[in-house]
């Protein structure tokens, strides 16, 4: 009976030594803590920013009949290099209106590139073309 005890009371006198060893222990206060800053993203942007954008995409659009106030939705990736890819239409309306829409999308100049802390970046963007 002795002998089964004396492997537990071993461990435990272990256990209680270690854990005030630990508790004893000075705490280093030159150390500084970590801080830890938000990701700086930045989104790409159209040369002349959002209303350039909606004046480019005015001027380009051609009226489809029916297409009147309909508003398509379409997304894209702007590349590293600024070319947009990869521009398919998420939300549309009739299939001549998609299509103008991927059109006058193709016909964009080159954009700013989006970056995350600092690095550019491939960003995917959704924006839309609203037919007047």
């Amino acid at each position: 009976m002795k002998f089964k005890l004396l492997p537990i009371l071993a461990i435990l006198t272990f256990c209680c030594a270690t854990q005030s060893s630990f508790a004893a222990a000075p705490k280093d206060s030159t150390k500084k803590s970590a801080v830890f800053a938000e990701p700086k993203e930045v989104l790409p942007e159209f040369p002349g920013g959002q209303q350039k954008l909606t004046a480019f995409i005015k001027s380009n659009l051609r009226s489809i009949p029916g297409a009147a106030g309909k508003r398509i939705m379409v997304y894209f990736v702007v590349e590293k290099t600024g070319k947009l890819n990869h521009i398919k239409v998420i939300k549309g309306a009739d299939p001549a209106a998609n299509n103008e829409a991927i059109r006058v999308m193709k016909l964009s100049p080159k954009w700013k590139p989006g970056s995350q802390n600092g690095v550019i970046r491939r960003v995917a963007y959704t924006t839309q073309v609203v037919f007047s």
